[in-house]
Parts: structure tokens; C-alpha cells; sequence
């Protein structure tokens, strides 16, 4: 059972004799729904999925699959009071929890934005309820993340009703691996990540189940499965932001171009400004709408003050917005292949892979390095540092726990080289980057992270206790 789906289930299973509320979101093609329909057909719950339509059309539907759930025929639901109300009823009398799942929330309110205010009457105490004990567990659930969101947030009418607010994310770097064939080899496994990252209908459906055997073979997946006009993915990030009320419309030319700069290398809020022709102040609130939606991440430097890095918020957007967006034109006007081949696998290896590869070697810092490595409950992130006048970037920089960034004692420094082999002018590098942070960086480790190592520098780390190396074996296997 997955983390998420443990969650759900601890909801469900509440032996509460009153109707719970729970909510659920996160980007499409994550596999929430598949979830919640699993959990419906194990429980005998009910499930409804809304389409982007009317109310009264919404109510319609809803009515004829509530009433053939329960066997009583169509239902009339003249409004939401009275579908709400049908739906509580579900758990009514229920001697265990029984799921009632209203998917692609969004639809709902997109239709009627009052809705959440009906829900929270149908909740709230001064609703008639029935003495009978209610085992109905209601969960909402939306793929428009800021939607979503907003819907226990500050005065939302549903503040404080929710009993379950579950936010679901891509999976990480090693459970996106167990997709693949077993002996496709950690090589093509990250760079397969690197392409369509932890979202599981990216590794399905929409790949139609075709993933890299080896690393021979992932030049053909890559053409076939992304590049060529007849890929699903090819135009699936456009389809994102077309889908997501908070982020379509008027303003979508500016959130691409926002995604765009940012996945060809301006992360800086003033390079980033620079990128769109623009003013920061006039970008502030546009970035943090695409945070807010989930298409972006703010990255708080671990050791410096209001120095915040962007990033896109996973694999396939950067892959999108660096290798299918730009080259577009020139994938439709020549063969995937020779396109690939000649230029994009460049662009993928300089422009992705790198990105993405840092990101990863962060991961493993946060979720799965041991604690003789790294202390735990220290501040994860990218820095940069000045070093002979010069600023350069630290991938991975671990802060101790501390209130004020610049107080904070460096554990450790760490560079990530998806791409080159790690030799001893990486550690160099380290080294003088350490020296540059000065006294709180004395004592700070050494990790070097890249899929291919340099025998020199891998004796060098054996004998020193402040220099480790992650390789590909230890970032998906090991600590």
C-alpha cells in the first residue's frame, strides 16, 4: 500500500458515527482517481467523476448514478442542497465507513462557485441531521491544485470541515524505477526519470506501456514516445495549463514564457524578470501562482537570505519547456529522429539531464542518505558562493537546523554531474567552495554524486572521511 493510499484508508476507517469530510488534489495523471476508485470498489462506496458541464447537467448525471447506485432508480436533485444531502444519506444507518467519492471537484465549482458554501450548510451543525449514526466519508477531489487549496483556506466556507486535506505529488526518482523492466539498468532508468519523472500515466497510458528496455534502446523511446507528432506527451504540458482554471485564459502566454526561461537556466526572480522583459515586481504574483498551482517550486537557499531559486516542479515540464517547446518548428519540418540525433540530444543531456540530475541528489539527501552521511533535520537545498570573485553554484548545500540562514553551520557541500565523470578537479571544486564559506564550513562533508567515477578519485574517497561519492548504485539502492 502506497503512503497516500494509507492515508485515505486511516480516513475512511474512522469509526466516527457522523459524515467526515475529506479532500484529496494533485496534478492530473498521478493516479488519484485510480486510488479512489479502488477504494470505492473495495468498501462498496459510490463514486462520481464530473465533467466540465452545466450544473443542471452535473446534477442530472449525478442523480441517475446515485440513484442506480442505490438501486432506487434516477434521482431528482434539483440543486446542490438536496444533492449533498443525498449524499450523506449514503452512510446513513452503515454498520462500517463507506466511501462516497466526488472526483474532478473543480468541474463542480468551476459551474457554480457558491458549492463549497452548500457543502459547508450540509456539514455545519445547524443542518438536520438524522440521529441514526452516519458512516459516510465524503471526499472531494481536483487535479487544480490552487482550486483545491483554496478550498479550506483563510475564510473559505469550508475551513475547518475537512478531517483528511491529502495533497498528492509525482512519485520520487525510486519508485518512478520500478516501472521499468528490471534489467533496464540505472543508467536508462534516470534518464528515462529525467524525461517523464515520478508521474505514474506517464509511464502507462499515455506512453501506451512502452518504456526503455536498455540504454540502447531509449534514442528510440525518447522519438517515438515524445518527439514524434503522433506522441500523447508531445503536447501534454500545454494541455496542463489549458486545464487548470487558476492558470488558463488571458495570462497563459506570460505562464509559459514564465516555464519557458526558467527551464533554460534564468532561476533567479531577476533573471527570470530579465528573461520575460519585465519588472520582478510585475512577475511576483505570476510566480506565485505557478507555485500555487504546482508547476513551479521556490527553493530558500539553505545558508543565504532572500535568495530563493526556481525550479519547474518536475522532470517532464523541464523536458517539455527545454527540448518540445523551443524546438517545435523544427521537429514538425524534419524527422524526430535526425532532429534527436543532430541537436536534441544535446539540448536533453546540457539542459535536463543536469537539472534534474541535482534534484535528484537531493532527493537521496532528504529522503534516503543515513544519518553517519548526513545529520538529519538540516536545511536541503541549492546555494551559490563566491570564490576568487566569482559566483559559482553549489547543488547540494545541508544547513543546520537555525532560524537565520546566514548563522547556520555548513554540514555539507555537494556537486551533481549527471553527465561528466567525477574526477579530482570535482572534489577541487568542493574543496574551494568549502574554503569560501569560511569557519561554519570547517567541518563540512564532501559529496560528490555522478553516474560515472574516476578510480583516482574513487581511492582518494576511501581514504578520507570527509569525501563520499553516490553513484547511480548508491542513489537508487543505497545510503
Amino acid at each position: 500500500m502506497s503512503h497516500d493510499s494509507s492515508h485515505v484508508e486511516e480516513f475512511i476507517a474512522s469509526d466516527r458515527d457522523r459524515a467526515l469530510l475529506g479532500i484529496i488534489y494533485g496534478r492530473r495523471r498521478i493516479g488519484k482517481s485510480t486510488m479512489l476508485v479502488d477504494q470505492v470498489v473495495n468498501k462498496n462506496g459510490f463514486y462520481f467523476e464530473a465533467t466540465r458541464a452545466e450544473t443542471r447537467v452535473q446534477l442530472d448525471r449525478l442523480g441517475r448514478q446515485l440513484g442506480e447506485y442505490l438501486g432506487v432508480g434516477s434521482l431528482a436533485l434539483p440543486d446542490w442542497d438536496s444533492a449533498f444531502a443525498a449524499l450523506l444519506r449514503v452512510g446513513e444507518r452503515s454498520a462500517v465507513p463507506v466511501p462516497v467519492v466526488l472526483d474532478e471537484f473543480g468541474h463542480i465549482k468551476e459551474a457554480d462557485p457558491g458549492v463549497d458554501s452548500v457543502l459547508a450548510a450540509a456539514l455545519g451543525p445547524g443542518a438536520r441531521h438524522s440521529a441514526a449514526p452516519n458512516r459516510t466519508r465524503l471526499i472531494l477531489c481536483g487535479s487544480a491544485i490552487s482550486m483545491m487549496r483554496s478550498l479550506t483556506a483563510g475564510q473559505a466556507p469550508l475551513r475547518g470541515r475537512a478531517g483528511m486535506e491529502l495533497v498528492m505529488w509525482p512519485d520520487d526518482y525510486r519508485i518512478a524505477a520500478t516501472r521499468l523492466p528490471k534489467d533496464a539498468g540505472d543508467e536508462t532508468t534516470m534518464r528515462t526519470f529525467c524525461v517523464i519523472g515520478g508521474v505514474v500515466g506517464y509511464a502507462t497510458d499515455m506512453v501506451n506501456f512502452d518504456l526503455p528496455c536498455n540504454l540502447t534502446d531509449f534514442d528510440r523511446w525518447v522519438v517515438d514516445r515524445t518527439l514524434s507528432a503522433a506522441a500523447t506527451l508531445h503536447r501534454e504540458a500545454a494541455t496542463l495549463l489549458a486545464e487548470d482554471p487558476t492558470v488558463a485564459g488571458s495570462g497563459s502566454l506570460l505562464h509559459h514564457s514564465l516555464l519557458s526561461v526558467i527551464a533554460n537556466g534564468s532561476v533567479t526572480a531577476g533573471a527570470i524578470a530579465n528573461g520575460v522583459g519585465k519588472q520582478v515586481s510585475n512577475i511576483s504574483p505570476v510566480l506565485n501562482r505557478l507555485i500555487d498551482a504546482g508547476f513551479i517550486v521556490r527553493h530558500s537557499d539553505p545558508i543565504r537570505a532572500q535568495r530563493a531559486l526556481y525550479a519547474l516542479s518536475d522532470s517532464f515540464l523541464q523536458f517539455h519547456y527545454a527540448v518540445l517547446d523551443p524546438y517545435g518548428p523544427l521537429l514538425r519540418n524534419r524527422p524526430p529522429s535526425e532532429v534527436w540525433k543532430d541537436r536534441l540530444r544535446h539540448v536533453f543531456d546540457s539542459q535536463v539531464r543536469g537539472p534534474v540530475f541535482e534534484e535528484v541528489a537531493r532527493t537521496w539527501v532528504r529522503r534516503f542518505a543515513n544519518s553517519s552521511t548526513v545529520a538529519p533535520n538540516g536545511h536541503i537545498g541549492p546555494s551559490r558562493v563566491a570564490i576568487e570573485g566569482v559566483e559559482r553554484e553549489l547543488d547540494v548545500v545541508v544547513a543546520e537546523p537555525g532560524d537565520v540562514p546566514g548563522e547556520r553551520a555548513v554540514i555539507a557541500i555537494g556537486e551533481a554531474k549527471a553527465g561528466e565523470q567525477l574526477d579530482a578537479n570535482h572534489l577541487q571544486r568542493l574543496e574551494s567552495a568549502r574554503s569560501a564559506l569560511g569557519a561554519r564550513a570547517n567541518d563540512a562533508k564532501l559529496l560528490l554524486f555522478g553516474a560515472r567515477v574516476d578510480r583516482d578519485l574513487a581511492r582518494v574517497a576511501n581514504r578520507r572521511p570527509d569525501v563520499e561519492i553516490v553513484d547511480l548504485d548508491r542513489l537508487y539502492h543505497g545510503d
